[in-house]
């Protein structure tokens, strides 16, 4: 199985993120259905139409997580020790995911005290404009830098950063899944189908979300052959894009979903499975992306092209930054232009060049360091450890002269 497709989807999807959050501050009813009194901007007809996926944020929070749990179970499964792959990979995740959240937590304490963020004088205001209009101090970053965040998804500091603590729980979850299950997989894809039902089905947000990983875990236990497709393969996964596309924008109020909606109330109905379909209809919408991606790599080359590649290793340090720029940038050009087209483009163009720029010193300052002591950490911890148990046989089975 080829996953260098993954690096470029991922991209697409944080970009979609900046998208989506840029568009609600202008455009609310994109979102939620509903006009806003007070808008000149309305964008009601988007969230009634099929062609949302390219804003709809929780639609890339749902990819991230099913891509989470594909490359984590890639990653381990492919080596001969795959305990030893596990212990390793546990030891470096919470390193790995804590330097570049701890860093943004700082990053947006600072931000705060510096007062680089004031309320828009619009009403009413913008939704996503007054999350940091709050007394920061520094003993509260510290706290969210070091557990808060990622342990406990304090995200006060940066508003994304709820979804951190479910990548954590659900990055443990595959560990434990693999280590339990993975030898057999035919057992695992059984208990991967069993786990997403059962989670999905809860009424707490963070077992829906870590559904989604068993879900992007369960497809290594499929092959995915890499040799030239068919027409009619190559023709069924571009079809599959587009499948995969209209429900990543489903919305259970949308006029173009309202088939859809009803189906899904019917299946609730007969076989009292009741997740919640926002949450899951995107879901699958990207799980056949992924599938149509993966069964036909050679129509999909586009993604491995070198700006996708370097798209998708900036993709988490775009996550992390892209709020603070926003809310900035929005501030200025609402301020000086108004609430109105030209804005919300200036401001759309804006935030993503300037965070584009952010993201790639991030990446290069915060990423990749926090990558390398994670890896030096969990090398050193287990060398140690190594060392111990040798030490420990050898006083119990002496040399004989």
């Amino acid at each position: 199985m080829s996953l260098s497709k993954l690096d470029g989807i991922r991209g697409i999807a944080a970009v979609i993120v900046i998208f989506s959050h840029a568009l609600f501050w202008y455009y609310p009813a994109m979102h939620l259905g509903l006009r806003t009194n007070g808008r000149p901007l309305d964008g009601i007809e988007w969230f009634d139409s099929p062609f949302s996926f390219f804003y709809r944020g929780g639609f890339s929070v749902s990819m991230f997580f099913i891509l989470s749990g594909l490359v984590l179970t890639y990653s381990i499964s492919r080596h001969v020790d795959v305990l030893g792959s596990i212990r390793k990979a546990s030891i470096k995740r919470y390193i790995r995911l804590g330097v570049p959240v701890a860093a943004s937590v700082l990053i947006g304490c600072t931000l705060m005290k510096l007062g680089v963020y004031e309320a828009p004088d619009v009403s009413p205001s913008p939704v996503l404009s007054t999350p940091y209009l709050f007394n920061a101090t520094w003993d509260g970053a510290i706290r969210d830098a070091t557990y808060g965040a990622l342990a406990l998804g304090d995200s006060r500091y940066n508003y994304v950063l709820w979804t951190i603590q479910i990548e954590l729980i659900g990055s443990f979850a595959i560990f434990a899944a693999v280590a339990l299950f993975g030898g057999n997989s035919f057992v695992y894809r059984i208990f991967c189908i069993a786990a997403f039902l059962a989670l999905s089905a809860s009424t707490n947000k963070t077992a829906m979300y870590t559904s989604l990983f068993f879900l992007g875990s369960m497809l290594i236990t499929f092959r995915f052959s890499e040799e030239k497709t068919s027409r009619m393969r190559t023709a069924t996964c571009l079809i599959g894009l587009l499948v995969g596309l209209y429900l990543a924008g489903f919305h259970s109020a949308s006029a173009s979903y309202a088939l859809l909606s009803n189906m899904t109330r019917s299946l609730s109905s007969v076989t009292g499975y009741q997740p919640s379909w926002l949450l899951i209809m995107p879901a699958f919408g990207g799980l056949i992306i992924l599938l149509s991606v993966l069964n036909a790599q050679r129509a999909f080359a586009v993604l491995d092209c070198t700006p996708m590649k370097w798209l998708g290793k900036l993709s988490f340090s775009l996550y992390l930054l892209h709020t603070f720029i926003l809310v900035v940038v929005a501030q200025f050009f609402t301020k000086h232009f108004g609430m109105n087209f030209s804005a919300m483009i200036l401001t759309l163009s804006t935030t993503i060049a300037l965070t584009l720029i952010a993201s790639y010193f991030f990446h290069l300052k915060i990423d990749l360091p926090a990558i390398t002591l994670a890896n030096k950490l969990s090398s050193l911890l287990l060398d140690s450890k190594s060392k111990s148990l040798k030490k420990e046989a050898d006083q119990q089975h002496p040399a004989q002269a």
